[in-house]
């Protein structure tokens, strides 16, 4: 069974963060995961040259790309879950990364790693999250305004459906939009579009219908599904 699919509307302190520099995303409504990736990831960004790591997880595993100033990109990364084989003993940890770091120039991506650890140990309340950087984004869509209010309003443990979801967003009309934002979300699992539901039962489709194992999986993971 589905549970709570009413989203809290009680916002954290710490949600505020992430968001610091963000901006507003073009709205493509087809778009597969490596033109996703080429689209959010390149060698720089005006902040920095662009750091990539590479990071176990018992999903499998999960590429997160930052500058100096925040998140780039952040997603598992097989093409589709045809052999997807969660394992909750592994543990979240980096496997490679393109430069090594000091411990403070690519800090979004220490904390990106962190906040995997927590929300793999079902840990949520202990997640800082990384913010996100602002060449992701463009300015004054609608998009934005989604990928904003899913992580504050929809938290572990709950899911929402596209009409409620385009509804705390603004516009309950909206719902196809919504729709092409969670296609197009280039931080997975920050932005957690497997929350959003069908409105007619079932979990929906994830990463456009290529990884619908793995939504399941983390629709189970949260206890959204039992």
């Amino acid at each position: 069974m589905l549970r709570g699919t009413k989203a809290p509307v009680c916002l954290p302190t710490s949600s505020s963060s992430i968001f610091r520099f963000w901006r507003i995303p073009a709205v493509r409504y087809k778009m597969s995961v490596k033109s996703k990736r080429q689209r959010c990831v390149g060698s720089s960004c005006h902040h920095g040259p662009t750091n990539t790591y590479h990071v176990s997880s018992p999903v499998g595993t999960m590429e997160l790309v930052s500058c100096p100033r925040g998140l780039h990109y952040m997603s598992q990364t097989d093409e589709t879950d045809e052999y997807f084989t969660p394992d909750k003993s592994i543990e979240v940890m980096v496997t490679s990364q393109k430069y090594q770091d000091n411990g403070y120039t690519y800090k979004p991506l220490l904390l990106g790693v962190d906040w995997l650890r927590h929300y793999f140990k079902g840990q949520h309340k202990c997640q800082v999250s990384p913010t996100i950087c602002a060449s992701v984004f463009k300015e004054g869509s609608f998009t934005a305004k989604v990928w904003k209010t899913l992580p504050e309003k929809v938290k572990f443990g709950h899911s929402v459906s596209y009409t409620q979801l385009a509804d705390l967003s603004g516009n309950i009309k909206a719902c196809r939009a919504v729709g092409a934002a969670m296609k197009a979300n280039p931080i997975q699992l920050i932005i957690p579009c497997h929350r959003v539901l069908p409105e007619g039962g079932g979990v929906g489709n994830y990463s456009g219908g290529n990884k619908n194992k793995m939504k399941l999986w983390l629709l189970k993971h949260e206890g959204v599904i039992k």
